[in-house]
């Protein structure tokens, strides 16, 4: 839950006065061009920075103070971000390790993710030895492992090629609903958040303009822009 939250820096306000109430276990997609705050606003759900204004709650957990890695979320880049020193099996690893599960838990949570996200013959390669697709469905095993109830999910499908692209977003929703997760997906792409969502938040300059189902957005937008951009 998103109340009052808005976010400056220096005299732009990337996030002003956004109210969201995300339900448990929704695939919910936060839309609208580049520049519009949707990544400003992901990463302060993530923690990764601060609001200036506003309160969020994680569950009914106030979460301003609380660091990234205590608030039980994944988050999946646009760019992987993967280890490039490590192979599969150890970035997906990472999570549980760090967090100080025992060795024969770890590697339990590896083996489940990895069949999940259909990589499990690869987890000796590289990710210099990977496609894009499948470093992004390595980088999704990750956040999964470390034992995520909120799964954030920043341009994810991005830097892929079309093809691969609508294959993973269908995949992501399956393993998102299997595993009863909320997830929050950033997206500048229309057909990917009306394809995959079931609520979607359109935003224009920090701005949220409209909520509903892509149903609702698509047969009644409430703006103009809205109008055009769907």
């Amino acid at each position: 839950r998103i109340v009052n939250v808005t976010k400056k820096f220096g005299k732009i306000v990337s996030v002003q006065n956004v109210n969201l109430h995300i339900h448990h276990k929704e695939y919910f997609a936060l839309l609208g061009p580049s520049g519009c705050g949707k990544t400003t606003l992901l990463r302060l759900i993530a923690g990764l920075i601060q609001p200036d204004e506003g309160e969020i709650y994680i569950g009914d957990k106030l979460v301003n103070e609380v660091p990234p890695e205590d608030r039980d979320i994944g988050f999946v880049f646009q760019t992987f971000a993967l280890f490039p020193h490590m192979n599969a099996w150890d970035n997906v690893t990472y999570g549980p390790r760090v967090k100080g599960f025992n060795m024969e838990n770890a590697s339990r949570i590896g083996h489940e993710v990895l069949e999940m996200v259909r990589l499990h013959e690869r987890l000796d390669a590289f990710p210099s030895e990977l496609s894009g697709g499948m470093m992004q469905r390595i980088a999704v095993a990750r956040a999964l492992a470390a034992g995520a109830k909120l799964l954030l999910l920043d341009e994810p499908l991005g830097q892929l090629d079309a093809k691969v692209r609508n294959e993973l977003r269908y995949e992501i929703r399956r393993m998102v609903r299997d595993l009863g997760l909320t997830a929050i997906h950033v997206t500048h792409d229309q057909s990917e958040a009306l394809a995959i969502s079931d609520r979607i938040a359109v935003m224009k300059k920090g701005k949220v303009l409209q909520v509903g189902t892509p149903k609702e957005l698509y047969m009644d937008p409430k703006s103009i822009f809205v109008a055009h951009f769907i």
